[in-house]
């Protein structure tokens, strides 16, 4: 029997429900947006939040007139998210799945934003996203995608399923089901090795509630 894909972990499905945050976008994001897409047509252009969580980055990128889509594998975090942009009648194409199992077209999206959410699997299931995302990218497309480095204080806490990747990962005040952690030259190896070009790995880091939290900001183009 062929093992069913699944990448979503249900323990987001609870942190999901029990939390509210990740209401306003990241500055990181709002500044690639800029960056590269505030002068073309906007209706004309195709962004997905992949892992949108309570739809901050949805929220923006729909306010902001793009042809908006995003999808989250847990139900809360899409409701809050539909319950987000409905409040201001914003429209955005908003679906539950498994990060795993996207149906999007190949050559479909001019931009994919991953803030945050491929890191939380294991390395085999990240390299599969990214190959996915390639795939769903125009040629010439970008990808924005923050990792967590080895540098975070969740690093080495939980415990060790393969090399870098810990469950029961902790953040601060989150305990978060799974983790895998980078350095810039992994997560730029990995990148390239999907076909990835102009890849562009920056770090920012600081410290929440005494916690050193360090992202690896990394885009690049298909």
């Amino acid at each position: 029997m062929e093992m069913e894909l699944k990448s979503f972990d249900d323990g987001w499905e609870k942190i999901h429900a029990e939390n509210e945050w990740g209401r306003y976008p990241t500055e990181h994001v709002v500044r690639f947006i800029a960056r590269n897409f505030y002068k073309r047509d906007r209706k004309a252009v195709k962004i997905l939040d992949f892992g949108c969580g309570a739809g901050a980055h949805t929220w923006f990128l729909a306010r902001e007139g793009f042809d908006t889509y995003a999808f989250d594998g847990s139900k809360s975090a899409v409701k809050k998210t539909e319950e987000y942009l409905g409040k201001e009648g914003l429209k955005a194409d908003i679906r539950v799945c498994d990060a795993l199992k996207l149906n999007y077209s190949e050559d479909f999206f001019d931009c994919v934003i991953d803030n945050v959410t491929v890191y939380a699997n294991i390395l085999d299931d990240i390299r599969q996203m990214y190959e996915n995302i390639y795939n769903m990218l125009k040629k010439g497309g970008n990808i924005l995608t923050v990792v967590f480095s080895k540098n975070t204080d969740g690093y080495g806490k939980g415990t060790e399923i393969e090399k870098d990747t810990f469950v029961d990962a902790t953040f601060g005040q989150i305990v978060t089901p799974k983790a895998h952690y980078f350095d810039k030259e992994s997560i730029t190896l990995l990148l390239s090795e999907i076909g990835f070009k102009d890849i562009c790995a920056e770090v920012s880091r600081y410290t929440d509630r005494g916690n050193v939290i360090e992202h690896i900001i990394v885009s690049a183009t298909k």
